[in-house]
C-alpha cells in the first residue's frame, strides 16, 4: 500500500494534537509520515507532540515558526516536505475513524484517482455529538449517490461538486498531482483553504467521492472558533475571491468549464460571511464585495447566464450597486 504524508497546523492544541496524530497513525495499517507545523505556539505543543512521536515510534517531524503565519502559510511549509505518496491536510482539533484511511487510499489506488474526497461527521460538545455533515455537502453528496459513489470520474461529469464546502481534511490528494498543479493554500487569516479546494477539485481529471465517514469534525457553535468570527479578518474572503479570478484568467480552459459554479459558490460565501461580519464592517464589506465584480464582462456575464441565469443575474446587481 502506498504511503501518505499528513500535514498538520497547529497552534497551542497541546492536548488534542496528540488525538489527532493517534487516530491515524495507530489506527491504521498505511505508512504515514505527520509534518506538524506549529505556528509559534504559547502552551507545551511542540514538546507534547515529539515526545508523542518518540514513545509510539510514529514517523514525523516538527516544524517551528518563530512568529506566528497563520494556518495556510503552515500547510504550504508542511506539504514543500513531502515525498510520500498522498497527502492530506489535517486539523489539530479533528480526529479521523479508525481504518479509514487504510479504506480510502485503497479507493484511491483501485480508481487510480487523483483526489479521493471523503465525508464526515461534524460533532460537538464534550461528548463528541454527531451532527452530521453540514447540510450542504450532504445534498451534494446525494446528487453524487445518483452517478455511483467510489467509481472514478471526472470533475467536468459533477462540477456542482466543485461547491462543497472548501474543507481541506476530507481529501486525500495524490503528491505528483498536487505538485503538478502548484498546489498552494492562501496565507489570509480565515478563508486559507478556498483557492486549495478550487485548485485541487477544478483540475482533477479522475476524482473518488466516498461516502462512509472519515473523520469527526469539531465545531464549536458560537464560540471564538477562527471559523466564526466576526471582526475585520472576516474579509480576508475578497482577498481569495481576487486569487480564484485571477486564476480563472491565467487559466481559459477552466474558465469555461467552471466559472458559473464559482461566482455561484462566491455569492453564497459572501452572504454566509456577510450574515455574521460586525455591524463595524458590515457595510465596507458589502462595498468591497461589489467591487469584484467590475471587472466582469459582457462575455463574462453571457458565460454564466447560459449555464446559471439566476446567478448571472444576482452578480449584475451586484456589479450595478443594485444588491
Amino acid at each position: 500500500m502506498s504511503s501518505v504524508a499528513i500535514v498538520i497546523p497547529v497552534k497551542d492544541e497541546e492536548n488534542r494534537i496528540l488525538e489527532a496524530i493517534e487516530s491515524i497513525a495507530l489506527h491504521n495499517n498505511v505508512k504515514t509520515k505527520f509534518y506538524v507545523v506549529d505556528d509559534n505556539s504559547s502552551d507545551s505543543t511542540v514538546e507534547n507532540v515529539k515526545k508523542l512521536f518518540l514513545e509510539k515510534s510514529i514517523d514525523g517531524e516538527v516544524i517551528c515558526n518563530s512568529e506566528p503565519s497563520g494556518a495556510g502559510r503552515c500547510r504550504n511549509q508542511g506539504f514543500e516536505k513531502v515525498k510520500e505518496d498522498y497527502v492530506l491536510f489535517f486539523d489539530a482539533d479533528d480526529y479521523a475513524y479508525p481504518s479509514k484511511l487504510d479504506y480510502v487510499v485503497a479507493v484511491a489506488e483501485r480508481n487510480g484517482s487523483q483526489v479521493t474526497v471523503m465525508a464526515y461527521d461534524r460533532v460537538h460538545g464534550p461528548s463528541d455529538t454527531k451532527l452530521g455533515m453540514n447540510a450542504h455537502d450532504q445534498r451534494i453528496f446525494d446528487r453524487l449517490k445518483v452517478v455511483g459513489l467510489e467509481q472514478p470520474v471526472n470533475v467536468r461529469s459533477v462540477g456542482y461538486a466543485l461547491e462543497l464546502v472548501n474543507y481541506p481534511w476530507n481529501k486525500l490528494v495524490r503528491t505528483d498531482y498536487a505538485r503538478e498543479i502548484s498546489l498552494r493554500f492562501s496565507e489570509t487569516p480565515v478563508h486559507n483553504d478556498v483557492f486549495a479546494h478550487w485548485q485541487i477539485m477544478m483540475n482533477a481529471e479522475n476524482i473518488s467521492f466516498i461516502d462512509e465517514k472519515f473523520c469527526g469534525h469539531r465545531v464549536a457553535i458560537g464560540a471564538d472558533q477562527i471559523t466564526n468570527i466576526s471582526d475585520s479578518r472576516r474579509m480576508s474572503m475578497l482577498s481569495v475571491f481576487d486569487e480564484l479570478h485571477t486564476y480563472f484568467s491565467e487559466n481559459s480552459f477552466l474558465k469555461k468549464r467552471f466559472y458559473h459554479f464559482f461566482i455561484s459558490f462566491k455569492i453564497k460565501l459572501f452572504r454566509w460571511g456577510h450574515a455574521r461580519i460586525d455591524d463595524e464592517h458590515e457595510e465596507e464589506f458589502l462595498e468591497q464585495f461589489r467591487l469584484t465584480f467590475k471587472s466582469m464582462t459582457k462575455k463574462d456575464y453571457y458565460l454564466i447566464f447560459e449555464k446559471m441565469p439566476n446567478v448571472a443575474i444576482e452578480a449584475l446587481k451586484y456589479r450595478l450597486d443594485l444588491n
